[in-house]
């Protein structure tokens, strides 16, 4: 999701995803149901300072429901009349190390609901080291601000693999992961522009399942968001779309083994935010991973956000 951007103040921006948002965008992770590529081998969203701050800390919930149950590995779209909820409560927050090094980390939970059954816990948590190798010291119209970051994602939650209830107690991809990727900002007037890159690797685990112990062995995935706004004031209207993709994830045990199949998605965002004051926003988003892209072995689903950040300027 897109932080705040305004012409005149220091501007911030949140990066999503993945997802998840997605990404993952920014509450790409929350959007994904048990059958969804964030929870074969993706990674969390990192937190990461675009702005002239020296900190910020936001909390965020999401609620969203999962309206394609299934669309399998030749694009064939299944739904049902009985929905899977997703609530998502996530804290964050960066600081500066220095004029170009920072640091953020992400903490969420999630609660899953179904025909009255309802399974919580905590999801997936990610640590961010930044450094902005594109500095963006003297104004430039065309030269955007770049942050190149490395994150590692620690398995809070469990994989759908490990679930003998259809995932319905998943919160998180369930395994270790590192990501590196790079985000672009620009401003010029009342417009904004954002460019996120992102390539992440899991990594194997053993796990016991209801047919006994058996191997998941996940790959690489990656991430690629555009997002635009434009502000009027102290309101901004933006937009983000983030295409993800996922390789397949390999389940091997003692009798049988599976190669799996590649996960493909597009989440859109579309967000309205609020300058309070200098140091407080806010901001509403609404996600749908309905409206783009070609979608292969994932669920989709659609949903809305409220976040409140504070941040505190050098």
């Amino acid at each position: 999701m897109l932080g705040w951007f305004h012409p005149m103040r220091p501007s911030s921006i949140t990066v999503l995803f993945a997802t998840a948002v997605i990404s993952t965008s920014f509450f790409c992770a929350s959007m994904h149901a048990h059958a969804a590529a964030c929870c074969g081998g993706g990674s969390a969203s990192p937190s990461t300072i675009t702005s002239d701050d020296l900190a910020q800390v936001s909390a965020s919930f999401s609620l969203s429901e999962i309206v394609v149950d299934n669309v399998d590995s030749s694009g064939f779209w299944r739904r049902s009349d009985v929905h899977q909820t997703i609530k998502t409560y996530k804290l964050q927050g960066a600081r500066l190390l220095s004029d170009r090094w920072q640091a953020g980390l992400v903490f969420p939970v999630m609660s899953r609901e179904r025909l009255g059954e309802q399974h919580s816990g905590v999801g997936d948590i990610a640590g961010t080291l930044g450094y902005e190798f594109l500095p963006d010291w003297n104004y430039n119209p065309i030269r955007p601000k770049g942050i190149g970051f490395l994150q590692i994602t620690l398995p809070g939650g469990i994989s759908r693999y490990e679930s003998s209830i259809g995932g319905l107690d998943s919160t998180g991809n369930g395994f270790l992961a590192f990501s590196l990727g790079s985000v672009f900002t620009k401003t010029w007037n009342a417009i904004d522009a954002v460019l996120l890159i992102e390539a992440h690797r899991s990594f194997s685990k053993n796990v016991q399942t209801s047919i006994g112990q058996v191997e998941l062995d996940p790959d690489f995935g990656g991430d690629i968001s555009i997002g635009a706004g434009y502000n009027l004031g102290d309101l901004r209207m933006g937009g983000m779309i983030t295409w993800s993709v996922e390789d397949a994830v390999k389940i091997v045990s003692a009798n049988a083994s599976s190669d799996g199949s590649v996960e493909r998605y597009a989440t859109a965002n579309l967000s309205l935010s609020y300058l309070f004051s200098e140091q407080w926003a806010g901001t509403l988003t609404y996600t749908d991973q309905t409206w783009f892209g070609d979608p292969i072995n994932t669920s989709l689903g659609r949903g809305g956000a409220i976040q409140v950040q504070r941040k505190w300027t050098r």
